[in-house]
């Protein structure tokens, strides 16, 4: 195209040089009129470059241009996927929104199934406890067979075999750690059986709670805590109605031994336990003295009722201490220890909820054993 444009100048230079009668076919003119198209010719070829250079540099700035609309596309392409993923990740969070919204409802929920596995355990407790002491057709008939022909010597045999049962867990005759039947003084309804530990501090320990593997559940109710439930020779709760009765009967020491999962152990030492009964929910009257190696996490219940998941006793107005931290205590506001709580190895990233003392290991650390013991005082 420029050639054909530089032809075409020189055509019509050519022709303005003729007509002016500038241009002479021969001689010195002739000469001049080339001499000066030589000079448009180099000033085209001048042009031409300059056009060729402006055409290349126009090219690569297009190239340029389309990389980066090319470039711009395919961020587009990945901004977009990125809206759709946070479409679904904002639809997630809506569900798990909706889903946490029904937490409370469901943790209700739940609580009423607990009471009410507490209450099923507690009937058949009682259940298992009545068929143990009903007589059968034959106990009878030698007991009325006995009774005519002796009704005194039955009646004296029955108060000598009272008599003659132990008090303490000190009187028993066999110093070996187990369950033994004991009968604490005529004041007592009846004798009954108490786990006694021989070898800890010279023995004579009666153990009102063991725990060790969490074969036993302690998130109960009332009545469970206040008549005790497990295996003596297992995981059990001695019963609050119990320990009211031994601690206001005579003067008693309290023992608290436990121990972590790295097996390290710990003791708490109280000089005199007092436990009320059941018209006061069972206030911890007094601990007497504290010393030991576990530090003292318990005088802050001195004067404290003891909770449970459905009897609130607490001092905190907000909620049941016995359901937030899923145990049978004496709460405060809400505790320091809680050796009925939930059974956990270690440190966990709950808070209190499980079987802890805070000056031992924590608010984040469930033991691996907790045994309470009393014994009457020397």
């Amino acid at each position: 195209m420029l050639l054909k444009l530089k032809h075409s100048l020189l055509i019509l230079l050519l022709q303005c040089a003729i007509n002016s009668g500038n241009i002479n076919t021969s001689g010195f003119g002739y000469e001049l009129t080339m001499s000066r198209l030589d000079t448009v010719n180099v000033n085209l070829q001048r042009e031409h470059l300059r056009s060729k250079q402006y055409f290349q540099t126009l090219r690569s700035e297009i190239e340029d241009l389309q990389r980066t609309v090319s470039n711009t596309e395919t961020l587009v392409t990945h901004q977009v996927g990125r809206v759709v993923d946070l479409e679904l990740q904002l639809k997630k969070l809506t569900q798990l929104i909706e889903s946490v919204d029904e937490i409370p409802r469901i943790r209700s929920e739940l609580q009423m199934i607990s009471l009410n596995v507490s209450r099923l355990l507690a009937d058949s407790s009682k259940i298992q406890r009545v068929q143990q002491t009903l007589p059968t057709t034959e106990m009878l008939n030698d007991f009325i067979l006995q009774l005519v022909a002796n009704p005194l010597n039955v009646t004296g045999t029955a108060l000598l075999e009272s008599r003659n049962l132990p008090r303490t867990c000190a009187d028993v005759s066999d110093r070996r750690s187990g369950v033994h039947r004991l009968h604490p003084q005529p004041d007592f309804k009846s004798s009954f059986e108490v786990y006694c530990d021989q070898d800890y501090e010279d023995g004579g320990w009666m153990v009102i709670q063991n725990r060790y593997d969490g074969s036993v559940h302690f998130y109960r109710g009332w009545n469970d805590y206040e008549n005790g439930f497990g295996e003596l020779l297992g995981e059990f709760w001695i019963g609050l109605k119990r320990i009211h009765e031994l601690t206001y009967s005579k003067p008693h020491e309290l023992h608290i031994v436990m121990e972590d999962f790295e097996g390290n152990s710990a003791v708490a030492k109280y000089s005199h336990i007092l436990v009320a009964g059941p018209e006061e929910k069972y206030e911890l009257k007094s601990l007497g003295s504290y010393s030991g190696t576990a530090g003292d996490s318990l005088a802050y219940a001195v004067k404290l009722k003891f909770s449970t998941l459905d009897s609130d006793n607490d001092t905190n107005s907000g909620e049941n201490c016995a359901v937030r931290y899923q145990g049978g205590w004496w709460y405060g506001s809400c505790h320091d220890s809680n050796l009925n709580g939930l059974y956990m190895k270690g440190k966990v990233d709950v808070f209190a909820t499980m079987m802890c003392w805070k000056a031992f290991k924590g608010y984040n650390y469930g033991l691996k054993r907790s045994r309470m013991m009393i014994r009457v005082k020397k």
